[in-house]
C-alpha cells in the first residue's frame, strides 16, 4: 500500500510540474528586475543539511498597473546538487539584472524565469513509475 500511495503522489506531482513547465513556455512575458539573488543550504531545525545548494531569487515585474514579486526560477525545485549549475544560475541572475519573466495570464502572480521541462518533473515521474511497478505485483499477490 505504501508503494502504491508514494507512486501515485509522485506521479501526480511529476505530471503537475511537467504540465506547468510546458504551459509556461506559452505564457506572456513581462520585463522584470532581479532584486535579490543568493545561495543557501537547506537545513532542518537541528542544523542538518537537507540539500546541498539552494538558489533564492526575488524579482519584481509589472503586469498592467500592478507590480508583482516572484521567486521561482522554474516549475521545479530550487535546490541543486551541482555546484557548477548553481554558479551558472547566479551568474545569469545577478542583482539589478533586467530579466524576462513569464507569468500565468490567468493569475499574473504566478511566474517563473526559466519555463519548460526540468529535472524535477522527470525525477518525480520516475519515482512514481518505479513505485507503481513495485506496488502492482504486490497488490496482485495479496488477492
Amino acid at each position: 500500500m505504501f508503494f502504491l500511495l508514494l507512486g501515485g503522489v509522485a506521479l501526480l506531482f511529476g505530471a503537475r510540474t511537467a504540465i506547468e513547465g510546458y504551459q509556461a513556455t506559452r505564457w506572456p512575458s513581462a520585463k522584470g528586475r532581479i532584486v535579490m539573488s543568493k545561495v543557501t543550504e537547506l537545513r532542518t531545525s537541528q542544523n542538518i543539511r537537507v540539500a546541498r545548494l539552494c538558489v533564492d531569487l526575488d524579482y519584481l515585474y509589472m503586469v498592467g498597473d500592478t507590480i508583482y514579486e516572484g521567486h521561482r526560477l522554474n516549475s521545479g525545485w530550487r535546490c541543486f546538487a551541482s555546484e557548477d549549475r548553481v554558479k551558472e544560475i547566479m551568474a545569469s541572475y545577478p542583482v539589478g539584472k533586467e530579466v524576462a519573466v513569464r507569468y500565468n495570464p490567468k493569475n499574473p502572480s504566478i511566474s517563473m524565469l526559466e519555463p519548460g521541462l526540468n529535472w524535477t518533473a522527470f525525477l518525480l515521474l520516475g519515482v512514481g513509475v518505479i513505485n507503481l511497478s513495485v506496488a502492482w505485483p504486490l497488490m496482485r499477490r495479496r488477492r
